[in-house]
């Protein structure tokens, strides 16, 4: 790894780097995998595990190391229980943003809930770490058509912009028709949406999560290029299990499932296990030096 990740600009190695005009966003979404599964497949509830702070501890040397500021989309119930490594982000100069609480799906939840769940989200994270929470993601993009009501909630909450929306017609998320750069809406809210790219006439998702993880690192590369071309940055988000070593394994409450949860858990494992620990630090750290990147708050401050 490298400390002038800046300087190289998007150079592939091995070749000179280029400087480029365009600045990608860099973001992270702060959760703990064992409290999500817990939830999704047990219908159990757990405290996050030390897992989502040795992690994410890894992407702040990292993005020491190369002279890199990102935004960290967190979720309150990890602040509530590792509140020292949510102060390093804010006290490294990154951005700090909200994930909402317990990773509650707002396709599950009415506007009521909502807005509970956001404003006690957002009072958590800037009492634990004295800054303003300017930026939004929803778990699991769940900022879809039916519940675009959602950002007005976020602007009466005081937010500035969401990053929940993907330009994708996906079976759990995405709205296909929505702009791929960055938009104000009516309400004044900006929205930041995530990375999509045409190929041969299709729409295609990329720059983060399971699209960079289950992917050669070239796809991932490939679509920051041509959102470069296209003179738009690309919106890349990565979550700190993805960078951890070990496989995932299943947790102690999975003794009290029943056998299918345990097979459907099981599975979904396997999966998000595939791709993770030290292959996706080698493309986090081949990203940091090939590529420009920047806080989402400073592409939404830029929105018309």
């Amino acid at each position: 790894m490298t400390s002038n990740a800046h300087d190289r600009g998007s150079g592939r190695p091995g070749r000179p780097g280029r400087e480029s005009a365009v600045i990608h966003g860099l973001s992270f979404d702060v959760e703990c995998y064992y409290q999500i599964v817990a939830k999704d497949y047990l219908g159990a509830r757990v405290a996050p595990t030390p897992e989502v702070e040795r992690n994410t501890a890894y992407l702040l040397d990292a993005l020491a190391e190369n002279g890199v500021k990102a935004t960290f989309f967190t979720l309150a119930n990890v602040a509530e229980h590792y509140p020292g490594v949510i102060r390093r982000i804010a006290d490294e100069g990154h951005e700090l943003a909200v994930h909402g609480y317990d990773h509650l799906y707002i396709t599950e939840m009415d506007r009521a809930g909502f807005r509970d769940e956001l404003v006690r989200a957002v009072t958590k994270l800037e009492d634990v770490a004295g800054v303003a929470i300017e930026g939004h993601r929803a778990p699991a993009f769940s900022v879809v058509r039916d519940t675009l009501w959602a950002c007005d909630v976020m602007r009466e909450a005081g937010l500035c912009y969401d990053s929940s929306i993907y330009p994708i017609a996906g079976k759990r998320y995405g709205i296909a028709d929505a702009p791929r750069t960055a938009w104000r809406l009516e309400n004044g809210l900006a929205e930041v949406p995530l990375t999509a790219v045409s190929w041969r006439g299709r729409t295609l998702p990329a720059a983060g999560g399971g699209y960079a993880r289950l992917f050669p690192y070239r796809y991932t590369r490939w679509a920051l290029e041509a959102c470069t071309r296209e003179g738009r940055p690309a919106i890349t988000y990565f979550h700190p299990h993805e960078f951890e070593p070990a496989r995932p394994k299943m947790p102690g409450e999975a003794r009290e499932a029943t056998p299918d949860a345990r097979r459907r858990l099981a599975k979904f494992n396997f999966v998000q296990g595939t791709g993770r620990g030290l292959a996706m630090r080698r493309k986090l750290e081949r990203l940091l030096t090939e590529f420009r990147f920047r806080p989402l708050r400073e592409i939404a401050a830029g929105v018309a």
